[in-house]
This record gives C-alpha cells, structure tokens and sequence, in this order.
C-alpha cells in the first residue's frame, strides 16, 4: 500500500466535469490519500490491447473511471471495459447520462462483470460513497504497516540523497569536518550499544530487545541450539534467511517505474524487476518461510 491513490480516468471532456474531480481529490485528501489522476481523453482499440497487458505486468491503479461516450476516434466505455476486465480486477467505474438500467444490460450482454454504474447527473453523490468504502477496505493494520515501512524508508534514501547532493559545494574543509563528526556520532552510538549489551542480564532479556539483538542474530543462535533441524531451516542461505533478505532491498532500495510499466527496484549492481509472477513467488516463499518457523517449534 501506499499514499497515493492512483486513478486511470477515461474521459474527453474533463473540463466539464472539473468540479467534481476537485471534490473527489479534496475528499481523497481528507482520507490520508495523494489523489493521482491518471487521464487519458482517447484510446484506440489496439492501444486498449496494449494497456491491458501492461497492466497485467504491472497495474499501479487502485480505481479506473470511463465515460461511455468519449467521442470520434476512440474507443467506447464498453469496449474499454471489456479489454481491461479480460486481464485486471481493479475496481471500474462506469458513467453515463443514460439511464443506468441501459448501461447494466449493456454490461451482462457483454459479460463484463464487477463494474460499478453512475449517472453523470449524480456523479459526486453515486462515486463518493465508492471510494470511500474502497478506502476504507485498505485501511486495515497490514496495510498500514506496510505504508509507514514504504514511506520512512522513501524518506531515508531521500535523506542520504540531499546530504550527498549538500556536501558536493563543500570546501574540503567542510567536508572533511562534517565527515569526522558523523564518524564520532557513529562511534558513540556503537559504545551505546555496546553499554546495553553489557547490561543485559539473560539469554531472554536480549532475544527480547529488537534493538540491540537483530534478525540475524537470533537466526544464527536459535541454528545453533537445533542441531540439524535448525542447520536446515536457519542457515544462511535457507529461505527464512533470504526473504530477510529480500525484506531489506525492498525497505531501502529505490524503486521506479518504467515507460514500459515495469516496476524496477535499483539495487547498487543492478536492477530487478518486480511484476505479477514476482509478487507470487514472494508470497509463496513467505508462506513457506512461515512454514519452516512452524517445523521448529514442534
């Protein structure tokens, strides 16, 4: 999850319709959301094509809107809603001034399912209400987890990243100055560490504190008194050790998206791409992962 909520709008007359996509954004806004509209006025078939299985790599969307109608030299709602719902389950709002029966039989004697049918005479009042319930359906302690951990560490890169770019004008004074006072800071804060470790009186008390006893560390010693059970599930290069792995280049490694819609994350050799059958392998290993914690308990 993240703090945008991403919308591929379909429509040829935006202007028109300028004051409700205002109060859409500010209510957006008013949720703890960044509204991103994504509008695009026309399409053709063939770039309707190209768009689903875009999307099917990779889709950035949490709702996509279209107008029935979007004039000459595009394609209709209908069809846009049809290609699309061959590939993605995004969430679709459908709009128009008919009648909204009409669009509904439109829809089922195309079989496109789970689209969501507006009169452009009640747009606000009929899409507000949707949002807000979809909203609200990602708002759950998983997702907000998983938000701070994507935006503190977009906040850490964008941090290290001013500070190299500050230092570039610096004397070699300066520079050298400011080199020697993160170093001391660096220092203290390992001789702080090293009080606390000092100061821990059992084995419990320093599994038990997340800040001076890491991941790796209580891998390696819980191995360590398994025997062959824990060699096999806790060893570097088991699978509980490298979906910690993974964990640390998706919390610190810059991630962009390509022209093509790629999703790639830069690591400092080389980029990897992360699309639909990525995010499946992730979550089978993390089941298994879970699977493999499980077997040492029992």
């Amino acid at each position: 999850m993240k703090l945008e909520y991403k919308v591929l709008w379909f429509e040829d007359q935006f202007s028109e319709i300028e004051g409700d996509v205002n109060r859409l954004e500010s209510f957006i806004l008013e949720c703890g959301f960044i509204p991103d509209f994504d509008h695009r006025g026309r399409i053709s078939e063939e770039e309707i094509e190209e768009l689903a299985l875009k999307l099917d790599n990779y889709n950035p969307y949490d709702l996509i809107i279209f107008d029935y109608d979007l004039g000459e030299g595009s394609a209709k709602g209908l069809n846009i809603a049809a290609h699309l719902r061959s590939k993605i389950y995004t969430d679709m709002i459908f709009y128009s001034g008919q009648i909204p029966q009409q669009l509904r039989k439109m829809l089922f004697e195309n079989e496109v399912d789970g689209v969501f049918i507006v009169h452009r005479g009640e747009f606000y009042n009929e899409i507000e209400p949707i949002i807000d319930d979809h909203i609200k359906k990602m708002s759950d302690l998983n997702n907000i987890r998983g938000v701070v951990m994507s935006e503190t560490s977009a906040m850490d890169l964008a941090l290290r990243e001013i500070l190299i770019e500050k230092t570039k004008t610096f004397s070699e004074e300066r520079l050298q100055t400011t080199f020697e006072t993160l170093k001391d800071r660096l220092i203290r804060k390992l001789e702080e560490n090293k009080l606390k470790i000092e100061g821990l009186t059992s084995l419990k008390s320093a599994v038990s504190d997340h800040f001076v006893t890491g991941f790796d560390q209580v891998r390696v010693t819980l191995k360590e008194t398994l025997g062959e059970l824990g060699e096999t599930n806790l060893k570097d290069g088991s699978l509980v050790h490298q979906v910690q792995v993974e964990r640390n280049k998706l919390a610190h490694q810059k991630a962009s998206l390509s022209k093509g819609g790629k999703m790639l994350l830069h690591g400092k050799k080389e980029s990897v791409e992360y699309n639909y059958d990525e995010f499946k392998r992730l979550r089978n290993d993390l089941l298994e992962a879970h699977s493999d914690i499980k077997k040492l308990s029992s």
